[in-house]
């Protein structure tokens, strides 16, 4: 690494950043800066800069990422970075990735940020595929790890589901919605909930290069869904079982750390739910699994919950068995208990409980109308039944 080159950088950013700098000498730090992000080796600088190892200041640090995700968007897929130094770049990502969930309250939130906003990118442009058929089982490793790790993984999963389905801020999301759609729902689905979704057939693999069958039942051509060893219960299933087992354990009251670790977990569900089809809503009783979470003795755990319960009563299902099915979520999944836990949660946000369960009149509005917005919306879905 040119010693003098990584000092030059060090040296524009910190005249770019300094409050006592001239307007025209910022100007010329900035044009330099910019300069950086396309030399042919902005990576290899990106990487040296970015490393924790190297004490480089998070400014200095967030440059570096910075410009790694410049290289990425104006040179992949091109002879400036072909596959295989993206494959490279990839497992270095990684490495920046641990070695952030790994520094927990020390690492600053906009550089985890960054990190993930570039795997995102990577995942976008590479997965599935013959090169990266193991996604799910590195970010299961990832999430086994400790509670900053976990938080990165579940960051992973919500930035590419909003890039995906939300935003379609990167072209290439848009370009391989087609596949990374089919990579999404061999990780997030149960295997079960596959089954039923493609019946006019579908091939479960762990080879995303194989080639589609040619035809399935009823003559129609099969869908390849990639499905990774001992990701069968999918990712989905995974997060709202986690989320349970958490408010179980604290009864008595969430503290700060398994407040904020339920919170993101049904935020990063939330992300999918206008996308997840019924049947793997029905699949993974995700209906009851949030009513449930409507108890937890925590304003935002039961805000959370009650707007992610708003999105699936909201969904515009066709007239049906989909329809029942998602009505029966409600009166019959746990003995009615996810109509009982809504009622339940709304009195709550009535006096004279008011003031024993809720800090904030105003958190305890909002969660009362999402509660009244689930009401009304089952009985228009309910009504509509034909």
């Amino acid at each position: 690494m040119d010693g003098a080159t990584v000092q030059q950088i060090v040296q524009a950013l910190e005249r770019v950043y300094a409050a006592n700098t001239a307007a025209a000498d910022r100007k010329a730090a900035e044009t330099e800066c910019q300069q950086f992000k396309d030399d042919a080796r902005a990576v290899a600088y990106g990487l040296y800069l970015a490393q924790p190892s190297n004490a480089q200041s998070p400014m200095v640090r967030y440059f570096g990422l910075q410009l790694i995700e410049h290289a990425i968007k104006q040179r992949f897929g091109t002879s400036k970075m072909p596959t295989e130094e993206a494959l490279q770049l990839r497992e270095q990502i990684w490495e920046l990735v641990f070695a952030s969930g790994q520094s927990d309250a020390r690492e600053p939130q906009f550089i985890r940020e960054k990190l993930v906003a570039i795997l995102v990118m990577l995942v976008i442009r590479l997965w599935p595929s013959e090169q990266w058929t193991d996604l799910s089982a590195q970010l299961m490793h990832l999430y086994s790890q400790t509670a900053g790790h976990r938080e990165l993984a579940l960051r992973v999963w919500q930035t590419l589901g909003e890039e995906l389905l939300v935003y379609d801020r990167d072209a290439l999301a848009t370009v391989r919605k087609h596949e990374l759609t089919n990579g999404i729902v061999g990780a997030l689905l149960p295997k079960s909930a596959v089954m039923e979704l493609y019946p006019n057939g579908y091939r479960l693999s762990t080879d995303p290069g194989a080639a589609n069958p040619a035809t399935a039942k009823g003559g129609k051509r099969a869908t390849l869904i990639v499905l990774e060893p001992g990701n069968e219960d999918g990712w989905i299933l995974r997060w709202m079982q986690h989320a349970g087992e958490v408010a179980q354990q604290q009864s008595g009251g969430l503290s700060d750390e398994h407040e904020a670790q339920i919170v993101q977990l049904l935020e990063t569900t939330a992300t999918f739910l206008d996308w997840m089809p019924i049947k793997a809503v029905v699949a993974t009783e995700l209906v009851p699994r949030l009513a449930a979470l409507l108890g937890v003795r925590s304003a935002r755990v039961r805000q959370h919950a009650a707007a992610a319960l708003e999105i699936v009563s909201r969904r515009n299902v066709p007239a049906g068995e989909e329809r029942d099915a998602i009505l029966l979520q409600f009166v019959e999944a746990g003995d009615g208990a996810a109509l009982g836990a809504i009622a339940q949660a709304y009195a709550t946000t009535l006096a004279p409980q008011l003031d024993a369960h809720w800090d904030d009149a105003g958190d305890a509005l909002a969660c009362a109308r999402a509660l009244a917005q689930i009401s009304a919306n089952l009985t228009t879905l309910h009504w509509a039944r034909k």
